[in-house]
């Protein structure tokens, strides 16, 4: 992998210049040629550009890592037998239910 992909889907923020305009674009090659995926901006700065493809591939990095620990958490847990139970059974409210005379009685 280049050093360019910060995000889990292998894409990466990228800085186009466009006339006098600059594009923050997440960008992945797909069959040989660049596909664009999100475009952000119209700077009339590099740098502010630049700035803003940093931020975003962070972003978008610490999410795709969040995601994959609280995965990896949860699957560890289930492992160690100490993952969530399971789910309580559902008890009716007794001053909604009616009363025994009137539920069917299966041996008559």
């Amino acid at each position: 992998m280049a050093y360019r992909n910060y995000t889990a889907d292998g894409s990466y923020w990228k800085v186009r210049k466009q006339g006098p305009t600059y594009w923050v674009a997440r960008i992945r090659k797909s069959n040989g040629a660049y596909e664009w995926l999100d475009v952000w901006g119209g700077y009339e700065r590099a740098g502010a550009a630049a700035g803003a493809a940093a931020q975003l591939a962070y972003q978008q990095a610490r999410k795709d890592v969040l995601e994959e620990l609280v995965g990896t958490l949860h699957g560890a847990l289930d492992q160690a037998g100490l993952g969530a139970p399971p789910p309580a059974p559902v008890r009716p409210d007794r001053a909604k239910l009616p009363p025994v005379a009137e539920l069917d009685d299966p041996e008559n």
